[in-house]
């Protein structure tokens, strides 16, 4: 510890997990060159090169290999003691937090969330990034700040519910399948789905959710997240079962019929708020946190879309 500068711990992390001086650099923000500085003193301190040039990508090491899960533990242990403060004032704040969620619930919260930030943290700002990969632990926290997602995926530590939507059916409005007034469940086994995945698409996929409410599909596509699926369905003749409120938002700035489930048929989905528990008293987290909770009122206004069609379950 004498030795080492703590200040290369988390460039550290971060050029180990890249394996990408460029792409460590954005993470970072940090210039490119003092980026390759932090490398450079890493690799004197070690006596190893930790990343070597294999082809036109960079591997680790072996030694790099069995350093980086000490390397991660020690950023998750550390970083609380050394970027706790005894008090946090919103107004003041110059923080940038870190958010991993679905596309889906970006695209949800974002806006609601940043206007909050306006009113309250003006100059702090939020990265939403991808959800780390869920593996039941808790290094998922050594990236971001808190996980936003759907109970039920194997995200790991303290959490608290958003809100639970529900699926509706969207299609195009020229879709003559579903041209009927009311139009039949039994079409939905003749028409192509786009069906979605959140993470692992032979583990995770939403059709699992789908098939347990008795819902059999002819898949037409397939693709990550959620949020793609309004514009791959606008202009087709495939079909989407996506959360309610994500219909209602694309269906402004899209041509897209939204069909109700038959009655008795709900495919509810609950969103919660996720946080490592060492961060149970972190008052930056227990803003943002509390920010998030007040975006939800937000939701339910900007959610307002047509009203829906309702699908008959026979006929």
């Amino acid at each position: 510890m004498a030795t080492f500068d703590l200040n290369l711990l988390r460039p550290l992390l971060v050029l180990l997990e890249e394996r990408n001086v460029t792409r460590a650099a954005e993470r970072l923000h940090l210039s490119q060159p003092a980026t390759s500085a932090a490398l450079a003193r890493l690799r004197r301190h070690y006596d190893d090169d930790l990343l070597v040039r294999t082809g036109r990508t960079m591997q680790l090491t072996p030694f790099a290999r069995d350093l980086l899960p000490a390397v991660s533990r020690a950023v998750a242990e550390l970083e609380p003691v050394i970027d706790r403060k005894e008090s946090f004032d919103p107004a003041e704040t110059e923080r940038r937090f870190v958010i991993g969620a679905t596309d889906y619930m970006t695209a949800i919260l974002a806006g609601p969330l940043l206007r909050t930030f306006s009113a309250e943290a003006p100059r702090a700002s939020v990265d939403f990034v991808p959800q780390p990969e869920r593996d039941g632990t808790l290094n998922s926290y050594s990236r971001v700040d808190l996980i936003v997602g759907p109970v039920g995926f194997n995200i790991s530590g303290h959490s608290e519910e958003l809100f639970t939507d529900d699926f509706v059916l969207i299609a195009d409005p020229d879709n003559a399948a579903l041209s009927a007034p009311e139009p039949s469940i039994a079409r939905l086994s003749e028409l192509p789905h786009a069906i979605a995945y959140l993470n692992d698409p032979d583990r995770d996929n939403v059709q699992d959710l789908l098939r347990r409410a008795g819902i059999e599909q002819v898949v037409g596509a397939r693709l990550f997240g959620l949020a793609s699926l309004p514009l791959l369905v606008s202009g087709t003749e495939m079909v989407a079962l996506v959360p309610r409120m994500l219909a209602a938002k694309a269906s402004r700035t899209l041509h897209l019929s939204i069909f109700e489930l038959p009655q008795g048929i709900t495919i509810p989905m609950t969103e919660c708020v996720y946080w490592h528990p060492r961060d149970d008293e972190d008052a930056a987290l227990v803003w943002l946190r509390a920010a998030l909770m007040r975006t939800v009122p937000a939701l339910s206004r900007d959610a307002s879309g047509p009203l829906p069609k309702r699908l008959r379950m026979t006929g």
